[in-house]
């Protein structure tokens, strides 16, 4: 009887898998959707850890991070064309020898300022509310309870035309029993862990803001 025993507790203990081992093969099963050529995947590292984050709140947190980049600048368009619509404005300035195309050119300046200046009221309202759900956002991030595990993937696969093979790397997020996950590029990632520490830092929404503008090129 002692011996059926053993056998039957090395036969469980041989059919239990690592967490790693998990993680790789939901890894493999939902990389099927995102994959060129998914029957060349070919798994190099793997590292789980435990993960204390609400992973709802990571998508949210990059949409409203573009969001807040573009009213950034179509806020500065907006203070460009009111300073462009003022010096027109000089140029044109009506007088008691005013031509009636110098009037019109007045007229048009003075339009497209009242215009500009409504958009800047505008896109200056929503960055306002925008900056405010990041934070919400970046706050319920922070769950500070076990939510599930973080999983560090590197890999193999061939490119668009099957041509090469190229390596990738993604950061994984996967639910306590491994039975669901979503991923993200390892680079992109990169960038959303930046956004996070710089709203942790800031000390003010001009903080924040400071922060895109010096990472955002077309700013």
């Amino acid at each position: 009887m002692k011996k059926l025993l053993i056998i039957l507790a090395l036969i469980m203990t041989s059919c239990t898998l690592s967490n790693e081992e998990k993680a790789e093969k939901l890894i493999k099963e939902t990389l099927k959707e995102y994959l060129y050529h998914p029957d060349s995947y070919e798994p190099l590292s793997t590292r789980v850890d435990s993960m204390f984050i609400d992973v709802t709140t990571i998508e949210p947190i990059m949409e409203i991070s573009d969001e807040i980049k573009d009213l950034m600048s179509k806020i500065n368009r907006c203070e460009r064309e009111i300073e462009s619509a003022e010096s027109s404005m000089d140029i044109w300035s009506p007088s008691g020898y005013s031509s009636q195309f110098s009037r019109s050119e007045y007229a048009r300046a003075k339009k497209e300022k009242e215009d500009a200046q409504s958009n800047l009221v505008k896109y200056t309202k929503e960055l306002s509310g925008q900056l405010v759900s990041l934070k919400e956002n970046v706050a319920k991030y922070h769950k500070g309870e076990f939510t599930g595990w973080a999983v560090t993937h590197r890999f193999r696969s061939l490119n668009g035309a099957g041509s090469i093979t190229i390596p990738g790397e993604m950061i994984f997020f996967c639910d306590k029993e491994f039975t669901t996950c979503g991923g993200y590029e390892a680079d992109k990632f990169e960038d959303f862990v930046k956004t996070l520490k710089a709203v942790d830092k800031a000390t003010s929404d001009d903080d924040i803001m400071d922060y895109f503008k010096d990472n955002s090129f077309w700013l």
